[in-house]
């Protein structure tokens, strides 16, 4: 029998972290998996860094780490008791962390902030390297999810594009949410808007109780149009281009913006 992956969540003590971690408790209950509350201890020595997690003597240094991730597992089991959570601690930076993380993971969750972040519309730097290098979906937490709102997703006939789609079917579904599909053009014509309604169509097909709306607009900001559909969203969901260091070419500017700007969670779909 296959083994769901966990839910991950990013821990560094912030309160965007805090959103994050109930966030992610609530969907590790919709999907049957348990949680993992994950912090990285940054360490300048180079004899500890290549164990990952800490030696004995270095059991001292780690324990304020193990106290955020207690409070953080109390955080999870107060909004979704029925989860398990696991807690862990590495020793390292958290971007590089959480990359090699993903490989285990079926989804890392982060808050857009961490501790002596900027606030305002930029995004950390954490929660951005993690969205173009993990090799798992990744949601940012930022602002609200309306309870009752649909999921929001960018159309393009992209390989990330599809998965884009398949994420957010499937979150309408563990939500009992509609899809809002939004396809902007800005050429002189739509371009290939019967192939991206095709598209569409063949995904509500296989989940007939998500309803569904197609929105193709003129507009030269796809980003700003997906964040105007979206208000009052409970997710926007955007897809990766590929995999690599580069954050601006595997986000595409959309997926950058909305990271950046959005008012609810965003989804990277991988």
């Amino acid at each position: 029998m296959a083994v769901s992956r966990p839910v991950v969540a990013g821990v560094d003590g912030s309160s965007a972290a805090d959103a994050a971690v109930r966030w992610a408790a609530v969907e590790a209950g919709r999907r049957g998996t348990g949680l993992v509350v994950f912090h990285a201890e940054l360490c300048d020595d180079p004899d500890l860094l290549p164990h990952g997690s800490p030696p004995g003597d270095a059991e001292p240094l780690m324990e304020p780490a193990r106290l955020l991730l207690r409070q953080a597992a109390e955080t999870a089991r107060q909004v979704a008791p029925a989860v398990p959570v696991r807690m862990c601690v590495r020793l390292g930076t958290a971007a590089e962390l959480l990359a090699a993380l993903s490989d285990e993971a079926g989804l890392l969750v982060l808050g857009a902030h961490g501790l002596g972040g900027a606030r305002g519309g930029a995004i950390g730097s954490v929660a951005l390297r993690a969205a173009a290098s993990a090799r798992c979906p990744v949601v940012v937490i930022r602002g609200s999810a309306a309870e009752d709102g649909p999921v929001v997703v960018g159309l393009d006939d992209s390989d990330g594009g599809e998965r884009a789609l398949a994420f957010a079917f499937d979150a309408a579904v563990s939500r009992g949410a509609g899809i809002e599909a939004v396809h902007a053009w800005h050429d002189g014509r739509p371009g290939r808007e019967n192939g991206l309604r095709e598209q569409v169509a063949a995904w509500a097909r296989k989940h007939p109780v998500v309803p569904v709306r197609v929105h193709v607009v003129r507009v030269r900001s796809a980003a700003r149009a997906l964040s105007g559909i979206s208000a009052g969203a409970q997710l926007i969901v955007a897809g990766a281009r590929a995999r690599g260091p580069l954050a601006g070419g595997l986000l595409g500017s959309t997926g950058y913006w909305l990271l950046a700007h959005a008012s609810c969670p965003v989804a990277v779909a991988r």
